[in-house]
């Protein structure tokens, strides 16, 4: 028998990454590890095959480890993937291959996905023996290990797009804290839900329409922030020529189509439309309003050249901050639609208040970005550690007033957007005191935003004109 290399189609990226990968200390470990730790569990399962229990506790410690693999280990392998080739200025030795920065970055996310997609097949065979101990709900385990390896995939891309960042507490820190949070809030479900005695398996066996729906949207959220991770990461080394931002917008304004219709229909949930929108449009905002590419003549002559369609289009779909302003303002009308046509449960301005609290803090941080002219690679970072710190500060604020019984204090820091949802919780003023407070500081912080956006766009319009004409 022949062994054959890898094939030519393969990106050479990937087979680069995929041959350092795997012979590296961090995968061979896991992979030992793994397959010890499974082995010496069903083995002592097996002397324990008449409890009742045995199958459950299987599939419970199996998932488990699995989770700790490929949810926090896997993924911060991929803070180093960008920032090692920055820091060795590679990057430019890389397209000299002709490679792509959007095949470099992806290149190396898809070295990591596949192996974890390699521990994915190894434990295949303990979920078959795991079937003769009884009591295994086929369909949701199966689901359930799909469900882990894609969001394995998910936070992968994160990490990956984040270690292009020039910061370095958005590329290291940051994940070394969140991966292990969320796994072991993961891992808490599991060992509480029953993952044999109808818990999450039960809930990912696709049999009711909750678990359909649910299992249809998160994946298709985890494809969506996985994108536009990457597509991060991509912009951040790319040459300031390529344009990766009119793809981004055309993406994110397909999804906040089908978001606003889905929020309009009878039975979506008026409450949940805040928290709904800001899942659909925190990564579109954060990329566009951070931009800090200026617009490239080439990209100007090819959206020029289709007349005034294409000047208008390029209104919208231009790369810089500028425009990608003006394209949030369009999805921020579309995303207006589902909240006119759908009445909170309960009445009361809940819902328009968090909505309008969700979008200040999405324009929060453009504002403090702009207003100090924060420019180059690093506007991604401060945007993204401005969004978190008024998060952070604002839960302070919140627990020092709370705890001073004087919630009226929090008034004065009312132009901090999360704040206002907790004067709403805390009850500080009426209502509609509240629900004023937050439509000011939203036309504020729009109106302060359109003034700096169409002074830079008309700026880099007539840099560009005034350019071709010299020529």
């Amino acid at each position: 028998m022949h062994l054959f290399d890898f094939p030519d189609r393969l990106s050479p990226m990937l087979v680069k990454e995929l041959r350092q990968g795997m012979r590296t200390k961090a995968f061979v470990g896991v992979f030992l590890a793994l397959q010890i730790i499974l082995g010496v569990i069903l083995l002592s399962a097996g002397a324990a095959a008449s409890s009742d229990s045995a199958g459950s506790t299987i599939s419970n410690i199996i998932f488990i480890f699995f989770s700790i693999a490929v949810l926090i280990i896997q993924p911060m392998r991929g803070i180093t993937a960008l920032s090692s080739e920055v820091k060795g200025n590679t990057i430019d030795m890389m397209v000299l291959t002709r490679l792509s920065a959007w095949r470099i970055v992806t290149g190396k996310w898809a070295s990591i996905v596949s192996q974890s997609a390699l521990l994915l097949v190894t434990i295949i065979p303990y979920l078959i023996l795991r079937y003769f101990f009884g009591g295994m709900n086929l369909v949701g385990e199966i689901v359930f290990l799909a469900v882990l390896f894609l969001s394995s995939a998910a936070l992968t891309a994160v990490t990956v797009g984040l270690s292009a960042s020039s910061s370095v507490i958005l590329r290291s820190v940051l994940p070394m804290i969140a991966l292990p949070i969320g796994a072991y809030s993961l891992l808490m479900m599991l060992m509480f839900g029953g993952m044999g005695g109808g818990g999450l398996s039960s809930f990912f066996s696709l049999a009711t329409d909750e678990s359909r729906i649910f299992t249809s949207i998160y994946l298709a959220v985890c494809a969506y922030y996985g994108f536009f991770m990457l597509s991060t990461g991509t912009s951040l080394i790319a040459p300031y020529a390529e344009n990766h931002s009119t793809l981004r917008r055309l993406i994110s304004l397909a999804v906040t189509v089908t978001a606003a219709v889905l929020g309009s229909m009878s039975f979506t949930d008026a409450d949940t439309l805040p928290f709904f929108f800001t899942v659909v449009l925190l990564p579109v905002f954060a990329i566009s309003l951070s931009e800090f590419a200026p617009l490239a003549a080439p990209t100007f002559r090819k959206f020029a050249k289709r007349g005034p369609l294409g000047h208008l289009a390029g209104f919208f779909l231009f790369p810089g901050w500028a425009s990608g302003f003006i394209f949030c303002l369009a999805l921020i009308g579309i995303s207006a639609v589902p909240f006119l046509l759908n009445q909170p449960t309960y009445g009361g301005n809940d819902t328009f208040i968090y909505g309008l609290a969700c979008l200040a803090g999405l324009l929060f941080p453009a504002v403090i970005i702009n207003v100090f002219r924060i420019n180059g690679p690093q506007r991604v970072s401060n945007y993204v550690l401005i969004l978190i710190g008024s998060v952070v500060l604002s839960s302070v604020l919140a627990g020092i007033t709370d705890s001073l019984s004087n919630e009226d204090l929090l008034w004065l820091f009312c132009w901090i957007p999360p704040v206002l949802m907790f004067l709403e919780n805390m009850g500080s003023g009426s209502g509609d005191e509240v629900l004023i407070a937050s439509f000011v500081i939203c036309a504020l912080y729009i109106g302060t935003l359109l003034l700096r956006a169409v002074h830079d766009y008309r700026k880099s319009i007539m840099e560009i004109r005034s350019h071709s004409d010299s020529e």
